[in-house]
């Protein structure tokens, strides 16, 4: 037996350490002796896709463990687990689970910073307003895609999003950054600069939201750029 190349003993010892409270265990999260890395760390992604990879160790009460959306990411029992989660090449997240430790009566999971992996409660987002397409854009374009204010709501915390972009004959997503004609790719509302016809005639933008409370992603419509 062994766990990421972990001894037998080593391995053992995760039953041991799991049966006490969840903040005695989290040093073993930063020196690596739960967990081949630190618990939460990031990657970039290769094969799997266009955006960075982000790995961490969660831990799942028994009520997170009954939710829609943890069950939605792969976290469907109590315990300790290896989350990983990525945007593989068409723009989807994906999830990865590795349940480290499992819990018989695992202890309520309070004042945690996972939230937003795992879910306490149940949660959910619903967009209002799509994302406008604009048409008959200057060249250069300078404006906005915009899912703020009333456009979105949360049943509970608050909104994190990634952008993303498709090329005009294109069928996969590629997440955007603040780089070039960007900015706020992570926020409610993302911003083109001098963005030239030549280069984004015909692109197509969308949003993926989630939130701080854990809620299962959702993806906005696309809104096409034309220009005049």
């Amino acid at each position: 037996m062994s766990l990421y190349s972990r001894a037998e003993t080593q391995a053992q010892s995760i039953k041991v350490l799991n049966t006490t409270e969840k903040a005695s265990v989290a040093k073993y999260e930063s020196d690596g002796t739960l967990v081949a890395h630190d618990g939460n760390t990031n990657a970039t992604a290769g094969a799997e896709g266009n955006a960075t990879i982000q790995s961490r160790v969660v831990f799942i009460d028994d009520v997170e463990a009954t939710l829609a959306e943890n069950k939605e990411r792969g976290l469907t029992a109590p315990g300790w687990w290896q989350y990983t989660s990525y945007t593989d090449a068409s723009g989807e997240t994906r999830h990865k689970c590795q349940h480290l430790a499992a819990f018989k009566d695992a202890p309520a999971n309070v004042a945690d910073t996972d939230d937003t992996v795992a879910a306490d409660a149940a949660a959910s987002i619903t967009i209002n307003t799509q994302p406008a397409d604009v048409a008959g854009a200057a060249d250069p374009f300078t404006g906005t895609f915009d899912v703020s204010g009333a456009a979105v709501t949360f049943s509970s915390g608050t909104g994190l999003y990634q952008w993303q972009r498709q090329t005009p004959s294109g069928t996969r997503w590629t997440n955007v950054s603040d780089a070039g004609v960007f900015s706020g790719a992570t926020t409610a509302i993302l911003t083109l600069t001098a963005a030239a016809k030549a280069d984004w005639n015909g692109y197509k933008f969308r949003v993926k939201i989630t939130s701080t409370t854990g809620a299962e992603e959702v993806i906005s419509d696309a809104a096409t750029l034309t220009f005049a």
